[in-house]
């Protein structure tokens, strides 16, 4: 897996790197503000971005933005000091694929590594159900949302916020992973979203889960 890893604090962005070569990752740039971040991704493509959320003249929110349009198929893993809900929702917003603490050990960064880049979330369960919460009036709006979708999508809907990879849910539903991978598709874009994480904070949201066991509408159409 190639990545490129970007944060200003020089021995953190190489110890990191020493590790995910140790794991057999091909780190194939380091930077130290994100302008260099997005250059080195434009550059090289990777499969992972893993980012700093404060830079002294920068904001990783920014780059990870600009990341996520000009290279979609690059997994922006966001790496922060912080676990306030606003920055955890504002990565979200940004097109990040994860969300991880400074304060996680090695091994746990590079699960989550492992994780975006199989295109599943990557964010601690409890900071997610924080960063979800909001007024009843706007969770009214997302739930409308979950109307849109086949019996199939709520179900494979479930399962992205259950943490299940594609492969996991083509099984768990009888289907083909290439299946499994268009009824995921169909999820994100029908709750225009641009990613698992987000769709799982839509999940998340209190009152949401509850109503993706219950069967859509008839007139939305079938449900496979």
């Amino acid at each position: 897996m190639r990545v490129v890893l970007c944060d200003d604090h020089r021995l953190l962005v190489e110890a990191f790197a020493t590790a995910l070569r140790a794991h057999g990752h091909d780190v194939v740039a380091l930077a130290t503000t994100p302008e260099d971040g997005y250059r080195a991704v434009m550059e090289h493509a990777p499969e992972v971005c893993v980012l700093d959320l404060f830079f002294p003249g920068g904001s990783g929110l920014d780059a990870a933005r600009k990341i996520t349009t000009a290279n979609p198929s690059c997994k922006v893993l966001i790496l922060s000091a912080r676990s306030d809900p606003d920055l955890i929702m504002a990565a979200l917003n940004a097109g990040a694929a994860g969300f991880v603490l400074k304060e996680q050990s090695i091994e746990g960064v590079l699960h989550a590594v492992d994780r975006v880049a199989a295109g599943e979330a990557a964010v601690d369960a409890q900071l997610l159900r924080a960063a979800v919460r909001m007024p009843m009036s706007r969770r009214h709006v997302e739930s409308q949302r979950l109307r849109f979708l086949t019996r199939r999508e709520r179900e494979a809907l479930r399962r992205i916020a259950e943490g299940e990879s594609t492969k996991e849910i083509a099984r768990a539903m009888r289907v083909s992973q290439s299946t499994a991978r268009t009824h995921v598709q169909n999820v994100l874009t029908k709750l225009g979203v641009r990613s698992r994480l987000q769709a799982a904070a839509l999940v998340a949201r209190e009152g949401l889960a509850d109503e993706l066991d219950s069967e859509p509408p008839t007139a939305i159409g079938p449900g496979s």
